[in-house]
């Protein structure tokens, strides 16, 4: 059941999304190239293909019906496919002042050292 379910999900799916849907037109080429048959019972299938999709196909009495046969015309399919785009990165093109702020520096030749009898001093009991 489910091997059947598949092929018939994909048939729907292959006549609807491409070109396949052209193969259901077969029987209007078999009618048309009969009807040709009996108007000139020497034209061949090479000579009909010929006519009908080489040659340049010129406005006559069946022209609507040559524009029904099957891969004659090209049909416009939609197709939408699903995807996820990253949003573009935005471009920020103003500058940047930096603030202005002033630094106090001190700058003074003397360094005060601890006096010398409480820098080494030993422990205590």
């Amino acid at each position: 059941m489910k091997k059947w379910t598949a092929i018939l999900l994909f048939s729907i799916y292959a006549i609807g999304s491409t070109e396949l849907d052209q193969l259901l037109r077969l029987p209007l080429l078999v009618k048309h190239f009969i009807r040709h048959k009996e108007e000139n019972s020497g034209i061949t299938i090479a000579a009909f293909i010929k006519i009908h999709y080489i040659d340049e196909q010129p406005y006559d009495v069946d022209y609507e019906q040559d524009m029904q046969l099957p891969f004659k015309k090209a049909d416009c399919h939609c197709i939408i496919l699903p995807s996820l785009l990253p949003p573009p990165i935005a471009t920020v093109y103003h500058t940047i002042t930096p603030a202005r702020q002033e630094y106090v520096v001190f700058n003074d030749s003397y360094i005060p050292l601890p006096k010398k009898d409480t820098l080494f001093k030993p422990p205590r009991a």
